[in-house]
């Protein structure tokens, strides 16, 4: 044999190994192959939580895979938000929060928005319901504020942390009616309730997904939904729009959105399988019912139409709250456009 051909023969051997080398590498699995880690900003027993576990409950059976649910609460949904910008990019950790990340800048809590994060969907929409308990000596709203305004900075009101429904709440009304409160730090809307049906604290808002059953059960008495029309879920309570019609335009994007999120940079394809599984879950009639008896709103926006809509949320609410003397920076610091 020759020289050459000795050596065409080599090269030749090579190849065929090369083939069959990358022959039998095992085909890539599909995502998910394991666990993945839904992290919830909000604690136990409100309505991010509730909405979050029903969601995911649905959803995991359309991944093939277990969704493991956590509640890291702190910094209105701040610490939560961090810890999966500081996970790997890969969508095994997965964010379920409100509408809070919009404010984070303003309110000086984090330099993160929603702008850091893919949404894989926006669920669904409502507005905050300012409740007390039933035994209260405040009977309607109209009295609250004249208390408010009797006992300034005396009146006890409940919120979810600085940037929270509640707090953002107090900030409407200092806007419309010249009121300010004691505000009062609590985890959410779980805790909110028990410290008011514990009567530590006078009033609260909580999303009308924790308060829906609350007052229909009659454990807590609703002053006033902070929308602008009543809601048939909640017959006789009235609207803030209707009371106060000056704050109607403040009212039309006010209240709170829960969503689904991933940090940015995670693999289209991986975004995309996670979105499937929840689109395909929020359309489960076991979704829409939960949603429909709690009177809230279904959104259902992903991709870009979910970032148009947090960034309108983000541009009203954030100037809303500086207006109103709630926030440590000026929205114009961050290229927030003033509605």
């Amino acid at each position: 044999m020759s020289k050459l051909s000795r050596i065409v023969g080599l090269v030749l051997i090579g190849v065929l190994l090369v083939t069959l080398t990358i022959g039998c590498r095992p085909a890539a699995r599909p995502f998910p192959e394991r666990t993945i880690e839904g992290v919830i900003a909000w604690g136990a027993g409100g309505g991010t939580d509730t909405s979050s576990r029903l969601l995911a409950s649905i959803a995991e059976a359309k991944l093939g895979q277990s969704i493991t649910m956590t509640n890291r609460t702190g910094g209105t949904g701040a610490i939560a938000t961090q810890y999966v910008q500081d996970r790997p990019a890969d969508g095994y950790t997965v964010l379920f929060h409100a509408e809070n990340p919009q404010l984070y800048q303003v309110l000086g809590l984090s330099n993160l928005t929603y702008a850091d994060f893919e949404p894989i969907i926006l669920t669904v929409q409502g507005p905050t319901v300012i409740v007390v308990h039933p035994q209260s000596p405040i009977q309607t709203y109209e009295q609250l504020i004249e208390e408010a305004k009797r006992n300034p900075g005396r009146v006890n009101l409940g919120i979810s942390g600085v940037g929270g429904q509640p707090y953002v709440t107090a900030a409407i009304l200092n806007s419309i009616e010249g009121v300010r409160f004691n505000q009062v730090a609590f985890d959410g809307d779980g805790p909110l309730a028990t410290a008011l049906l514990g009567k530590h604290i006078d009033v609260t808002g909580l999303a009308l997904l924790a308060a829906v059953p609350q007052v229909q059960g009659g454990t807590l008495r609703a002053l006033a939904v902070v929308a602008n029309e009543p809601l048939a879920v909640l017959p006789g309570v009235p609207a803030l729009g209707q009371m106060r019609p000056q704050a109607r335009p403040m009212l039309t994007t006010a209240g709170f959105f829960y969503g689904v999120h991933v940090r940015k940079g995670t693999p289209q394809p991986v975004v995309d399988r996670l979105r499937e599984a929840f689109v395909a879950a929020y359309n489960d009639p076991r979704f829409v019912q939960f949603a429909n008896e709690r009177g809230l709103v279904l959104l259902g926006h992903t991709g870009q139409a979910a970032r148009d809509y947090m960034t309108q949320w983000q541009r009203h609410m954030a100037w809303l709250i500086y207006d109103a003397g709630g926030a440590k920076e000026s929205p114009q610091k961050f290229n927030i456009a003033r509605p």
